[in-house]
């Protein structure tokens, strides 16, 4: 499979049983062809919105080896990417609002549902400085329980620095990938059976944001 076949929208029902050995070893050939190597494929699957995705990227990583540490870094580098990417869609979007009603009643809506709960939806529109905090944690949670994308979104409707707002954003989901990556090398360790392992962080992507929910109260948006 080449990396163009790899990344077709029309290939996702062969892409998403890239898993096990003959997965992996798929995925290091398209690596070979691929700009960075097998190291670069990694990186891509971790960013790109369409493709095998996030198990693929760790079976891959897991197999060139890459130290764990490594592999995290360069999940954070996509994320990192993601931002520098999305910031200057969101806040056009945001600029467009100001001159079209329904569009902004829609971002405001939205606002107004994800900060549910928090007294930062408030505090921010009166300008209120301490409940930055609050929203800035808000959105950590959504980053953390759905993805980068969706925090960015919401933490462009909020009066905070936009750095200090995609920090906030990229830290939530970069705890939710430690604990997805940890419970992968956990797994390795105890069952050296790349299905085992491919089996554990798909139930870890599904199970770990509705459970740490349930847990922590604060998690819930």
């Amino acid at each position: 499979m080449t990396p163009t076949e790899l990344f077709d929208p029309n290939n996702m029902l062969a892409t998403s049983g890239l898993t096990g050995p003959d997965g992996a070893r798929v995925l290091l050939e398209a690596g070979k062809d691929f700009p960075g190597g097998p190291i670069g494929l990694v990186f891509a699957l971790f960013w790109a919105p369409v493709g095998p995705g996030i198990p693929a990227g760790v079976l891959l990583a897991r197999h060139i080896p890459l130290h764990p540490a490594a592999t995290f870094g360069l999940y954070a580098a996509s994320d990192v990417l993601a931002a520098a990417i999305c910031h200057p869609l969101f806040a056009g979007f945001k600029r467009l609002a100001r001159h079209v009603p329904a569009l902004r009643r829609a971002g405001k809506g939205m606002l107004k549902l994800a900060m549910l709960g928090t007294p930062a939806a408030h505090g921010e529109a009166r300008g209120v400085a301490s409940s930055r905090p609050a929203a800035l944690f808000r959105v950590a949670t959504i980053g953390f329980g759905v993805d980068v994308y969706t925090a960015g979104a919401v933490a462009t409707g909020l009066d905070v620095p936009r750095v200090l707002r995609w920090l906030c954003a990229i830290a939530g989901d970069l705890v939710w990938f430690a604990i997805l990556l940890g419970t992968s090398v956990v797994a390795a360790s105890f069952a050296d059976d790349d299905r085992v392992v491919g089996g554990v962080v798909l139930l870890a992507m599904l199970l770990v944001p509705p459970l740490a929910r349930r847990i922590f109260p604060a998690l819930r948006v």
